[in-house]
């Protein structure tokens, strides 16, 4: 192992949530790729599962309701995404290409591959390019609330990302949680509406705020322009789709597309929206398909 390990904390105390387990997290120096955080769980023995996070999302803020389902069976390495959370920024920018190669530098640099990739919204789209990118690294493919080619609902374009970015723009994210309006916070945040604790909307806003506006349009940009199409149907590593089933951001019907491109992928339906990872119901369902993946492995 090459890289340097720059600092070690643990995060499970960050907000008090006390019951709410959040693995330690770590920063790394990766060769001419910057810092890059992670949290990681070790289970001897099981599986390693690379969980990559959505848009705006780091890796405790998309995870943190999933780590428990998670973190009984798999060893887990959950980046932030460069220009996302703890990660550094560079002159560069963010695109699929060098967040897969990204991650990919991590993997080696942890010796933990090949690994189950697992994508969440944004993340879906990078470990498709890790795997076309990078396959001797991954041995298997989850994608969760996902989209494999262009033309992202409208309702992302136009109401999600700007609804972020606005949170994100400001210094005091309390005060901006104050004044927004109660039904648009419920509609596309539900679970800081009715289940999080105040230290938790707090932390939540604090993940949300380390990432720069400039990351935020990047990844829409590429989100808008993803389109594996041409070369889903390679895919050659046991796969499970988790289909968001009440998702408005990511129509189900092309989550189910997905399914049928891919050979011999299975599907996990979930009724739930794009928010699913809030909930930690959601973390048995994905929890299914990493075991259902890890047998065919």
């Amino acid at each position: 192992m090459t890289g340097a390990l720059m600092d070690v904390q643990t995060a499970g105390s960050e907000t008090g949530r006390g019951a709410h387990f959040v693995p330690t997290g770590v920063f790394m120096e990766l060769d001419g790729r910057g810092t890059c955080f992670f949290r990681q769980h070790l289970n001897p023995g099981k599986p390693t599962l690379l969980l990559v996070h959505g848009m705006v999302a780091t890796s405790g803020l998309n995870w943190f309701r999933l780590f428990p389902a998670l973190s009984q069976h798999f060893n887990i390495i959950a980046p932030d995404l460069r220009g996302h959370g703890r990660s550094s920024r560079d002159s560069r920018g963010f695109n699929f290409h060098r967040a897969a190669d990204d991650m990919a530098a991590l993997i080696r640099e942890l010796e933990v591959g090949p690994v189950i990739a697992v994508g969440y919204s944004l993340g879906g789209a990078v470990v498709q390019h890790l795997w076309r990118r990078h396959p001797e690294l991954v041995s298997g493919l989850v994608l969760a609330a996902t989209n494999y080619k262009a033309r992202v609902a409208r309702r992302e374009e136009f109401i999600v990302l700007p609804f972020f970015a606005a949170m994100i723009g400001f210094g005091r994210m309390m005060e901006l949680m104050g004044h927004l309006p109660k039904g648009l916070i419920k509609r596309f945040l539900p679970r800081l509406a009715d289940q999080l604790h105040e230290s938790e909307v707090r932390w939540m806003l604090d993940e949300m705020r380390r990432t720069s506006l400039r990351t935020v349009a990047e990844a829409g940009r590429e989100m808008a322009l993803h389109d594996a199409a041409d070369w889903l149907d390679e895919i050659d590593v046991p796969t499970a789709v988790v289909i968001t089933e009440r998702d408005r951001v990511i129509p189900p019907a092309r989550q189910y597309e997905m399914v049928s491109l891919i050979e011999a992928a299975e599907f996990f339906a979930h009724d739930d929206g794009h928010v699913a990872c809030t909930n930690p119901d959601f973390g048995q369902t994905l929890a299914r398909a990493c075991l259902n993946v890890a047998k065919q492995v």
